[in-house]
């Protein structure tokens, strides 16, 4: 493998070598012709004129190249990464050509005054030609790797969601969340008899919506919040008030959310902290900006491995990065615990700026 990198270095080296060579000569004769070959110190003066613009759309084509690939998301936003890196280099060959031309002209071919204008603009339009021609195949096939690789990125992120998808179905809400909510409906029937129908009901409420829109990609925001107010519910039966929430989500919005998400998130600061008088734990939900964030204080419970990642966070991770452009953020400090989802329109399936 390495072997083979390093023949493509060296090849790309000595092709990079032979345009240079070819272009510093093709430049050199389109503007003296056959004197161009009359004697070796006229074939440099002209073919350095000519070296300078060869060696300086090489050094710059390789800036520009090494610079979108490394900023631009090629595979999610082609158009958008195809768009400005033609400007770039069209941009960067106009400044070349318009420089060297003036420098060469004043300094070396001696041309001044109207002259000086018609001779760099001229030169400069030629220069320009060329470069188009060189852009063209090279940026040919500089396209077609990113296109292929867009293609092969966007299969896998719709692998990774189909993944996704079937492990929230598989798992549906955490076991371990039907068992305790049983656990506590045994002793609400027993206490508070009539709030059993109530739990019941929420219960019910909850099962139903796992079962109608855990395969979807997106719900609205607010049945996604109901669904997470049924949740905290049946959570409050068995914590108390020592389990505060608290939601600023406005009620009629065209937001939408992936199925489960904010439950799951709920789910995790429950399983994942301790909860009692003395260490009551406050669940936050608001709009922020253009994500919906999470925040929820961190008093961890000694069970709990530190390191391992609260469960289902990489399967939500995957689906928002197969639905947006926008990335997830997970922010944890010492007191924190904070998960910002990307904003999604209904219908268009955009980022809202919100």
């Amino acid at each position: 493998m390495i072997t083979n990198k390093k023949k493509a270095t060296f090849y790309s080296i000595i092709l990079w070598v032979v345009f240079i060579i070819a272009t510093s000569t093709i430049i050199g004769y389109s503007i003296q012709g056959s004197g161009l070959f009359s004697s070796f110190l006229h074939y440099f003066k002209y073919a350095s004129y000519g070296f300078s613009f060869g060696f300086g759309f090489w050094l710059g084509h390789w800036v520009i190249s090494a610079y979108t690939e490394k900023k631009l998301d090629w595979t999610k936003n082609l158009k958008k990464a195809n768009l400005i890196s033609l400007n770039l280099y069209i941009i960067y060959g106009i400044i070349l050509s318009l420089s060297v031309n003036y420098l060469y002209s004043v300094h070396l071919f001696e041309v001044s005054g109207r002259d000086l204008f018609w001779d760099v603009l001229i030169k400069s339009l030629m220069i320009m030609f060329l470069d188009l021609i060189v852009i063209s195949t090279y940026y040919s096939t500089y396209l077609t790797k990113y296109w292929k690789k867009a293609i092969e990125s966007n299969e896998e992120l719709k692998r990774e969601n189909l993944v996704a998808r079937y492990e929230v179905l598989k798992n549906k809400v955490n076991p371990h969340f039907l068992f305790n909510s049983l656990n506590t409906l045994s002793s609400v029937v027993e206490r508070k008899p009539e709030l059993g129908n109530s739990f019941i009901k929420k219960l019910s409420d909850i099962y139903r919506y796992v079962l109608e829109q855990s395969d979807k990609e997106l719900v609205p925001l607010q049945t996604e919040m109901k669904f997470v107010e049924d949740y905290i519910f049946l959570s409050k039966m068995r914590f108390g008030e020592v389990l505060k929430f608290h939601s600023t989500i406005p009620n009629n919005t065209n937001i939408q959310v992936v199925p489960l998400g904010l439950q799951m998130l709920v789910e995790n600061a429950i399983k994942h902290n301790i909860i009692s008088d003395d260490m009551p734990l406050k669940i936050n939900i608001e709009i922020d900006e253009n994500f919906i964030s999470l925040q929820n204080n961190i008093q961890k419970k000694s069970t709990i491995i530190s390191e391992k990642q609260p469960y289902g966070l990489e399967n939500l991770k995957k689906r928002y990065e197969y639905l947006t452009d926008s990335m997830m953020e997970i922010t944890e400090s010492d007191s924190v615990f904070l998960v910002k989802l990307p904003i999604i329109k209904a219908k268009s399936n955009e980022l809202l700026d919100y």
